[in-house]
């Protein structure tokens, strides 16, 4: 014996050594979020992926100031676009004030016959000429004409005019020379990070650097700044989620802490109850790191679950404990039933283990190791640790054992809740679940609603809908979204849609950019038409000779390439919308405003081959991949279902008893559903995840009143043993349930609720022994 003893500490102490060792010096943890959505199912679905998360979109911040006159509030808009723009932290800022876009307007001017899509032969003819300055002549005595009015000796045709004008269509609304929300209340600009949006870190500071600067100008406490993107919102996300790490994880150990402090009296057992929730939460951690190289933050906070299910099992041993009676004695009494209980929750996570989200299948190993590891201490490390002959824990004044003997003269009533569950959850069966992901979202609705807000103040593309080019390189997909943009205007111009954007647009194709250069006049050819064109109007002969030295550069001039984009902030505005993955070339196109998607897939499915491309809704394959991953979860939480009804059977010899077991904790299954659904809240995965803890938590209390035998010792062991478990569990995913990270909440809701039930249910359906003794 005493060689068990040994055997089994130290191989319990090489493992827990080695996890500890691997956990300190290898494991990594994570925030990001989209380990708990669903992966994307196709190459364009996850280019997009891979953009929002690494890519400029990530790393764009929208910022507004709002609390006075439009006057003041322009002034701190410069301002503040002035000291971020010093700041190492931010690669690019405007507000659409002239000072930031000095750049972007002598590039056009620049290489403007390489950018305009106006710029045709004929627009150099004699007539268009002369029409163009008969009209530059009565634009000058408008405002809009002044506008223009420094570069019209360089540009005639008005070809900067055009692309100005191009660019305006998706701009915001300008105010005092800089951007402003529609009714004038913000002052807003846009901000791109140097860090990944997905680096939250880094994007919290950047978040304060902001927060500090915008301080430092002097704005009244009457102003306000407000940001908001995808950097933003995993900063957030991240502060969210460690705060629940450590805050509901130690309330969850104090509350447990207390209840077995008050059930057991004595320091000896509480310390011991500790060492298989501590083991199994340390070796799942460690599973899981090995097995995915990071472990999630939900992932750890699930591991306070552990502190609620692992728990019970020692309490099991101790609660059933006879004055001095050594554990040994106790576990070779109640291991049948516990190794079963232990068993059904490990084959219960079955679904989860072999989910094809990572972040659950992380929730699966990590329930699965950590509950087979603490049943694997409870049963040979305890004995090991606590052989003598302990006190018996507190007895207590009442016996569930009764009174659920009691409650079963009522257990009508629990049969037609029952039937009723049933009846609601078969007339909403269509409406049972909810595939909306913004659900998960830990942020508060108030932030979604600002990021809606300032992404329409901005004019920012609908991120629903979008077209996408491929191509075998850059050149090739600059070339075919430039024939796809064709199509696409003609749809602007039937209504289908209010506009898009696309990289060519800011960097033509090299073909285009070649076409363009062709198209324009040799030196003496425009000059002569140009002297013609001056005739009879009130202009100097050489008033235009800068315009024509312009022409004769652009016409001998090398192309526009990405690099000339540098620093004027059209570079970051390519690279957003031009993306390569898998030796692809993809040309990424927003569409703003789409007011018929049927016409417009439509129209994407009849281009030719020369200018094809995918339309994309977003949320439409959200919404398909939802349902396929949920189709999944519930084959697999049947396939576990299956597997724990055969381990029953096999376990409690009969079918029968299996059944009367199984019984209480489905119906407990059924209530929650139904209740969930009168609360008005939708399920989710989540949702399925926190049924399968139910299933292997209330199959625990069946199990345990389905071998209590009244009038016997073990009547008062599996009251006080049951009353603990439950109180236990309560605390812990009774905390859950108060976090802010939605899908710790819906865990903890749904586990606490179903638990609750099943105890009720077990007390009232359950119990084979109890019935058959009851008879006699």
């Amino acid at each position: 014996m005493r060689l068990y003893r040994r055997s089994a500490l130290l191989v319990w102490l090489a493992i827990v050594a080695a996890s500890a060792w691997w956990t300190a010096r290898h494991l990594v943890f994570t925030s990001d979020l989209t380990a708990f959505l669903p992966a994307a199912s196709g190459r364009l679905e996850r280019l997009l992926v891979e953009q929002l998360r690494s890519g400029v979109a990530s790393r764009t911040m929208l910022v507004a100031i709002e609390g006075g006159a439009p006057l003041e509030l322009a002034r701190f808009s410069r301002e503040l676009a002035r000291a971020l723009a010093t700041d190492r932290r931010f690669d690019y800022v405007t507000n659409g004030g002239a000072e930031f876009t000095q750049g972007a307007r002598e590039l056009g001017l620049r290489h403007r016959y390489l950018l305009s899509p106006t710029v045709r032969a004929e627009r150099f003819g004699e007539q268009s000429l002369s029409r163009a300055l008969r009209e530059n002549l009565e634009r000058l005595a408008t405002l809009e004409g002044t506008a223009f009015k420094g570069v019209l000796a360089r540009d005639p045709t008005g070809e900067l005019r055009s692309l100005a004008e191009a660019a305006g269509q998706g701009a915001p609304a300008s105010r005092h020379g800089v951007w402003f929300s529609g009714d004038g209340a913000r002052a807003l600009l846009l901000a791109q990070t140097a860090a990944s949006g997905m680096d939250a870190a880094r994007e919290q500071e950047a978040a304060g650097a902001l927060m500090g600067a915008f301080q430092r100008i002097g704005a009244g406490p009457e102003y306000r700044v407000l940001i908001s993107g995808p950097g933003v919102f995993a900063a957030r996300t991240r502060a969210a989620i460690e705060h629940d790490i450590g805050w509901l994880t130690g309330l969850a150990g104090v509350l447990v802490l207390l209840v077995l402090v008050l059930a057991y009296r004595s320091p000896g057992p509480v310390a011991l109850s500790a060492l298989p929730v501590l083991t199994g939460l340390l070796v799942g951690v460690a599973v899981v790191g090995v097995l995915f190289g990071t472990v999630h933050g939900i992932t750890l906070a699930f591991g306070a679950t552990l502190i609620g299910e692992a728990v019970d099992y020692p309490s099991y041993v101790f609660t059933q404990r006879k004055p001095g009676e050594p554990v040994l004695e106790v576990l070779a009494r109640v291991w049948p039933t516990l190794r079963l209980a232990v068993l059904t929750t490990v084959f219960g996570s079955l679904a989860l283990l072999l989910s094809s989200l990572q972040g659950l299948s992380q929730l699966g190993v990590l329930s699965m190791v950590g509950v087979l590891s603490a049943g694997l201490v409870t049963r040979w490390v305890l004995p090991a640790l606590a052989p003598g002959r302990g006190a018996p824990p507190r007895t207590l004044p009442f016996s569930l054992v009764r009174a659920g003997l009691a409650m079963r003269r009522a257990a009508w009533i629990a049969w037609v809740l029952l039937f009723a569950a049933l009846a609601f959850i078969g007339a909403r069966h269509d409406r049972i679940w909810d595939d909306d992901l913004g659900h998960l979202s830990p942020l508060p609705e108030s932030a979604r609603e600002l990021h809606q807000r300032l992404s329409a103040d901005l004019r920012a593309p609908d991120a629903r809908y979008l077209l996408i080019a491929t191509a075998a390189s850059r050149e090739a997909v600059l070339e075919k979204s430039e024939q796809t943009a064709l199509a696409l205007q003609k749809a602007v111009d039937e209504g289908i849609l209010e506009g898009f954007d696309l990289a060519a647009r800011y960097l033509p194709s090299e073909k285009t950019q070649e076409a363009r250069r062709a198209a324009l006049p040799e030196a003496q050819d425009l000059h002569r038409t140009l002297a013609r064109a001056l005739q009879g109007l009130p202009y100097r002969a050489d008033a235009f000779a800068p315009f024509e030295r312009d022409v004769e550069g652009a016409r001998g001039g090398p192309l526009l390439m990405i690099e000339d984009l540098r620093g004027t902030g059209l570079d970051l505005k390519v690279q957003s919308l031009l993306a390569t993955r898998d030796g692809e070339w993809h040309a990424i196109i927003p569409l703003r405003g789409v007011r018929d998607p049927a016409r417009l897939r439509s129209l994407a499915e009849r281009l030719p081959a020369e200018a094809r491309a995918s339309f994309l809704d977003l949320k439409a394959e959200s919404d398909r991949l939802i349902g396929g991953y949920r189709a999944q979860a519930l084959a697999l939480a049947g396939l576990g279902a299956l597997a724990i009804a055969l381990l029953l059977c096999f376990g409690l010899r009969g079918v029968r008893k299996a059944l009367r077991v199984m019984l209480p904790v489905y119906a407990a299954i059924a209530m929650t559903v139904a209740c969930l659904g009168l609360l008005g809240i939708g399920l989710s995965l989540f949702h399925l995840v926190s049924l399968l803890l139910v299933l292997g938590i209330g199959l625990n209390y069946s199990l345990f009143f389905s071998q209590a035998e009244p009038g016997t010792d073990s009547e008062q062991g599996t009251s006080l043993a049951l009353s603990v478990c439950f109180l236990t569990t309560f605390a812990a995913f009774g905390c859950l349930a108060t976090s802010r990270i939605p899908v710790l909440s819906v865990i903890g809701l749904t586990v606490t609720l179903g638990c609750a039930l099943s105890l009720l249910n077990a007390m009232i359906l359950g119990g084979a022994t109890l019935r058959a003794r009851e008879a006699r």
